[in-house]
């Protein structure tokens, strides 16, 4: 029975606890855009007031309203009771009647001010102070008189705190060359040490209720008073604001990471609860009425109701105290870090000299999919042995709690940072890795030497270059055979009837190339009979001895497939000869040879560029009024294709048309003979010929027509 009890009141505290963590935080978006970016959130006149992407809202009665349209803007500060905003680049307004009036700076200060990526504000004794992300020293404006000063603080460390009245500004400076936060508030300087990535990054910081600080950057958090470190954490996202509301909770707003509470303000890894899941929150505030608002990017706003209470206390298993106070047991000590003068002094958390010795981290367990291994340096696992988690741990003499960086060399890019001594990996993929893990106390002194293990994860046989290629070979083999055996069957019918085909088409070019001839000798021929019929024995005797050096030509010819390109210029030089005697010279031509053809080696298929050249005379020149040209170009399209253009200046096809008709002469064969032999050319021997035919105009009147004809050469 008293089992039974116990086991019940566990079940009721652990399911109070559970609910204590699932807060019901209610989610409210702007209508007209519910992806804002909220910059930042404050109650000023009963009123809640929002920082956005686009400008500033104010909340009535659970909804948005946009007051100001205005981009870029960052924070708001109060100056004497008023609502100032200012923005990334160093614009100061004031919100006055829901309009930002610009701050009556100089246009000194405007310049100084100009594109300067703003860390923080603080306003004091009527000066503005002003630090930056990219450093460069603090920008202190008087109001009164706007005179802009800059301020070198602690130049040689990459952080500086400092107080003006009774607020703390934050910023960085450009060319540090130490490795320590300088803190300045209003006593002798004093210094922590930081863990790494010094570059340059917002910071933040924040006075608690019980007099103590806090220091932000990146993901480091340091908690520390006058006197001492208090502690530090790695929240392992990168925090973006930091706050205390009435009840002692101490807050962080994480990129990427939600919302991290320390409840009773106790500032420690494991006494921490986090919410909003991994939502990226920027800004924080309280209400008067003790509700708590959370500005996030992309999801609206966040508002957790002061009635909701949480009773949660953590157990205290990582706890570095042993009272719920957490009153550490620590003072400050000198140091052998180098500080500016003998009053300065760089702080630790312990009484005897231990925060500066590096602590010693070892790799406790490791646990492979789940199940305990023998801890060794080196592993061999396969390719499904893909999940590990390690446990790791470090010694150290003082009370500091141990903060951890860790990287998985062949899976991560750049160390991680956590507080965690629990590192899962799962699904990784086969290769080589390394793990390195490095321990760093309170007092910012990092482990000299990691602790390391390496393991090869082997990829699955199926995967690997033998398999593969043994596959890959076996299918190729047995595609090769099924195509052989198909290809043999069809063989011998595929080259008969290509043989057949082979012999029509050549029969079929050999009877087109035997109606060329005869087409070409009777037009000829008629020529000659106009000669004797007018008695003029001279020209056709001359007419004759042309035509019977052209009739050997062409005989010759006849039966070759293809020709040297010199031998088809005679030819065709013999036949324009013949054909500008028959027409009284009414017609000059041109041949263009380019330099880059040898005329005598390269060949092309005889008698295609013929009826061309006639059909220009017959067509184009004839029927002009007065005298002609034909140019004849041979040229490179490029290494395999002859392009030759045959152009005229006659009366256009359009023209020759009419005529045509006019006239009902008969339909010239020289043109469709030589469109049915390059189909079949082409067919035969696998090649492009074509042919384009230009119509030449100059505004708007045909001024002739020019025909391109490409030939592959073999």
């Amino acid at each position: 029975m008293k089992i039974l009890k116990s086991i019940t009141l566990l079940f009721i505290c652990f399911q109070l606890n559970v609910v204590a963590q699932q807060l019901s935080f209610k989610n409210i978006k702007a209508k007209n855009n519910p992806y804002l970016q909220f910059n930042d959130i404050i109650e000023y006149n009963n009123n809640v007031w929002f920082i956005t992407n686009e400008g500033i809202y104010q909340n009535k009665n659970d909804q948005l309203k946009k007051i100001v349209q205005k981009e870029n803007l960052a924070k708001f500060i109060i100056v004497n009771e008023k609502l100032l905003v200012w923005s990334i680049y160093g614009e100061f307004f004031t919100l006055q009647g829901n309009k930002l009036k610009p701050l009556p700076f100089n246009s000194v200060v405007k310049n100084q001010l100009q594109n300067k990526i703003i860390n923080s504000v603080v306003y004091s004794e009527n000066t503005f102070y002003i630090s930056t992300v990219i450093g460069g020293g603090i920008l202190k404006i008087n109001q009164s008189n706007q005179e802009i000063k800059t301020i070198e603080v602690q130049k040689s460390f990459p952080y500086y705190v400092v107080q003006y009245g009774s607020q703390l500004l934050s910023g960085n400076n450009s060319t540090p060359t130490k490795k320590q936060l300088a803190i300045n508030l209003k006593t002798a300087p004093f210094y922590i040490p930081l863990a790494e990535n010094l570059n340059s990054s917002r910071t933040n910081i924040l006075q608690l209720k019980d007099g103590s600080f806090i220091f932000t950057r990146q993901y480091e958090a340091i908690r520390f008073n006058k006197n001492k470190i208090i502690n530090r954490v790695f929240i392992e996202k990168n925090i973006e604001n930091i706050y205390q509301s009435n009840d002692g909770k101490i807050w962080f707003t994480l990129n990427n990471g939600g919302v991290v509470s320390y409840p009773n303000g106790n500032f420690n890894s494991s006494n921490s609860t986090r919410y909003l899941g991994n939502k990226t929150v920027i800004s924080i505030t309280q209400d008067n009425k003790g509700n708590m608002w959370f500005g996030t990017s992309g999801n609206g706003v966040y508002l957790l109701q002061k009635d909701l209470k949480i009773n949660y206390n953590a157990p205290k298993i990582f706890s570095t105290t042993n009272n719920k106070t957490e009153e550490i047991k620590s003072v400050s000590i000198l140091s052998e870090i180098p500080s500016i003068n003998e009053n300065s002094r760089v702080l630790n958390t312990t009484s005897i000299n231990n925060d500066t010795i590096p602590p010693v981290v070892f790799i406790n367990t490791i646990k492979i999919n789940g199940v305990d291994t023998t801890t060794l340096t080196y592993y061999e696992l396969n390719h499904n042995e893909n999940a590990l988690e390690i446990n790791i741990s470090g010694v150290f003499g003082g009370n500091s709690q141990l903060q951890y960086k860790y990287i998985l060399e062949g899976k991560d890019i750049k160390w991680n940072y956590t507080t965690n001594t629990n590192i899962y990996y799962t699904a990784l993929k086969p290769g080589n890795y390394a793990f390195k893990v490095y321990a760093m106390n309170d007092g910012g002194i990092w482990s000299k030497t990691p602790a390391v293990i390496t393991f090869n994860i082997k990829p699955p046989f199926y995967t690997q270059f033998w398999f593969v290629f043994s596959i890959i070979f076996l299918i190729l083999a047995i595609i090769l055979v099924v195509i052989f055996i198909i290809t043999r069957k069809n063989q011998k019918q595929q080259q008969l009837f290509e043989e057949e085909k082979r012999k029509v088409l050549v029969s079929e070019l050999h009877a087109l190339r035997s109606q060329m001839n005869p087409h070409f000798i009777f037009n000829t021929l008629s020529s000659i009979q106009s000669f004797i019929t007018k008695n003029d024995s001279k020209d056709a005797v001359y007419y004759l001895s042309k035509f019977s050096k052209l009739m050997r030509a062409t005989l010759e010819n006849t039966k070759k497939q293809r020709i040297p390109i010199k031998d088809e210029i005679e030819s065709l030089q013999l036949y324009m000869d013949l054909e500008k005697l028959r027409l009284n010279n009414k017609f000059d031509y041109h041949i263009i040879i380019n330099d880059e053809i040898d005329t005598l080696f390269e060949e092309i298929p005889p008698m295609l560029i013929q009826p061309y050249i006639e059909n220009a005379i017959w067509h184009g020149i004839s029927h002009k009024t007065g005298s002609g040209i034909i140019k004849l170009t041979f040229k490179l399209e490029n290494e395999n294709l002859l392009k030759c253009e045959i152009e005229d200046d006659g009366v256009g096809r359009k023209k020759a048309r009419e005529m045509k008709k006019e006239t009902r002469k008969k339909k010239s064969l020289g043109m469709t003979i030589t469109k049915e032999r390059l189909e079949i050319i082409n067919s035969l021997k696998d090649t492009k010929l074509s042919v384009n035919i230009i119509d030449l105009i100059d505004n708007n009147i045909p001024t002739g027509t020019k025909i391109e004809l490409f030939i592959p050469l073999d």
